[in-house]
């Protein structure tokens, strides 16, 4: 399976949410791969890597087998993001530009339980192959209004893409850092949980509550689940992926 993990709003979670979802699957005993599509490299740098070798980019225009740029860590398999992925949409190049992530996994993907692409926060065309590739789209967000402002764009991104890639589906919205304290981030996610509805859009059940863990395990370059196994925002996301059905 190949899930992308998207918000063209920064902020919300989404490489947290890349990183506990590939790293989980390694420690699980499956094969399982990473792709940084997102040229600030912040998932390459979390799985301990530089952002200094090949990658995305030299997928992306064939320039490298994919087995020429996979880079095995502790955490799981990586293909690293690096600063040429920001020339992405002007350097791919052909009417078949959108499904250069698409082909490039043909040759792949039957090795791997679980592909896991971090998708850039913005609408180009790094997030039209991440979507037009994946088999699954995973969306996280905040409870925030500016968030549910991102959540309509990017449904028109899918459903753009779904005309190309008949196979992608929404698996739903995962609240990350999420708090219900304040009566105001109560009522925010009451508002976008029925704004989901509106757009027919699930909402994952589980929800990613805010810890200083996850910020210490991807300052000390560890998966969550070997630095913190035992902190909430884990086992949030340990009962996740369980509903996922990964």
């Amino acid at each position: 399976m190949i899930i992308a993990i998207a918000n063209q709003k920064g902020g919300q979670g989404k490489t947290t949410t890349a990183q506990a979802i590939a790293t989980k699957a390694t420690s699980d005993g499956k094969k399982s791969l990473a792709i940084d599509l997102d040229p600030q490299g912040n998932l390459t740098f979390s799985m301990g890597l530089n952002g200094t070798d090949a990658g995305a980019y030299e997928l992306l225009t064939g320039q490298l087998k994919p087995e020429q740029l996979i880079h095995h860590t502790p955490q799981g398999d990586i293909i690293p993001s690096g600063i040429n992925l920001a020339t992405a949409d002007t350097n791919l190049a052909g009417e078949n530009r959108h499904k250069a992530l698409a082909d490039a996994l043909k040759q792949i993907k039957k090795k791997y339980d679980l592909i896991t692409i971090d998708c850039p926060p913005t609408l180009n065309i790094l997030l039209i192959n991440a979507l037009t590739a994946a088999d699954k789209v995973i969306i996280p967000l905040t409870a925030d209004m500016y968030a549910l402002q991102g959540l309509y764009q990017l449904k028109q991104s899918i459903q753009a893409a779904q005309k190309i890639n008949s196979h992608l589906t929404i698996g739903g919205v995962v609240f990350t850092r999420h708090s219900t304290r304040t009566i105001l981030s109560r009522d925010l996610t009451d508002v976008i949980i029925n704004k989901c509805t509106e757009l027919d859009i699930p909402v994952y059940k589980t929800v990613i509550h805010e810890g200083i863990a996850i910020r210490e395990a991807q300052t000390h370059r560890e998966s969550i689940f070997d630095y913190a196994p035992k902190s909430k925002p884990a086992q949030d996301y340990v009962q996740l992926i369980k509903e996922i059905g990964l």
